[in-house]
């Protein structure tokens, strides 16, 4: 089995690939403690032991649309990494059938909202990362009601977080095959804006985020960002995390996952086809 042991403190993303916190957290604890996690490369299938031995994480980058269930974990690991962690959280917004088609078992907004409180409260409004991704025009969900949506969550969460980042949806083969069939093009029917309706939908988005003392920033779709003027985003920021955590080293080597991707490198624990939220948009489940 190969042994993933960086010479240099290695930033963990728990997990691009799946839900960790809202699903797995109980794994995540256990290999913690086992002082390594135990991934299966998505290409090759080999398996390989990821260290988690303090002194050779940097800093861990979470995901996840429900942190409710692991803020009790957080506080059991959070002196064993002296709390150098980023937490991204997507909160869309969706209300109604638009919820249940498209996000099935994400909890609602309310919760999302109390969880990022906590999250803030505790681990510094700098730390929490929200993320209004994708967006996705459908007969349910219209530019102004994405808007109206947006304008809610940012004011709800003023204060609470300082960043925000936004893509359109990637429509993947999979993605388009589960939004054509029968049943699900019956009830919701996507929109394919053109480019001068994005650029105007980003550049509202832009002055809502503003007054709410967000920083609005694109998840690759570099475009965007000449565009509009919004920045680039990293969401592996190893320069926020050497801002944030200064007394750590961290390499500052951008590693792109995919075309456009700002991402710094980082070495993810997750596993493809695992998350049980089973959003209709999701890349990462098949």
């Amino acid at each position: 089995m190969a042994v993933l042991s960086p010479s240099v403190p290695a930033i963990i993303s728990a997990s691009r690939r799946s839900d960790i916190p809202a699903f797995f957290g109980d794994w995540f604890l256990n290999s913690v403690h086992q002082g390594f996690a135990e991934v299966v490369h998505p290409f090759t299938h080999q398996k390989q032991q990821v260290s988690l031995h303090p002194e050779k994480v940097a800093a861990i980058v979470f995901w996840s649309k429900n942190y409710a269930p692991f803020m009790p974990l957080l506080h059991a690991i959070e002196d064993i990494y002296q709390r150098r962690f980023l937490f991204h959280f997507t909160i869309n917004g969706l209300e109604g059938d638009a919820k249940s088609i498209l996000e099935p078992r994400v909890p609602d907004t309310a919760m999302a909202i109390d969880t990022v409180q906590k999250l803030a409260e505790r681990y510094g409004p700098e730390t929490v990362l929200w993320r209004f991704d994708p967006i996705v025009f459908t007969n349910l969900t219209p530019p102004a009601e994405r808007e109206a949506a947006f304008e809610r969550l940012a004011c709800a969460l003023n204060h609470k977080v300082r960043r925000c980042y936004i893509s359109f949806i990637d429509l993947y083969g999979k993605v388009l095959r589960r939004l054509q069939k029968p049943e699900v093009a019956a009830r919701l029917q996507l929109q394919k804006p053109h480019t001068t309706e994005m650029l105007t939908f980003v550049e509202r988005l832009k002055i809502i985020a503003s007054n709410n003392d967000i920083q609005l920033f694109t998840c690759c779709e570099n475009w965007l960002a000449g565009a509009t003027g919004i920045a680039r985003g990293h969401c592996i920021d190893a320069l926020l995390l050497q801002f944030l955590y200064p007394e750590t080293k961290f390499n500052t080597k951008l590693n792109p996952t995919r075309p456009e991707c700002g991402c710094y490198a980082s070495i993810d624990i997750g596993t493809y086809n695992t998350c049980h939220h089973r959003c209709l948009y999701c890349y990462a489940n098949f």
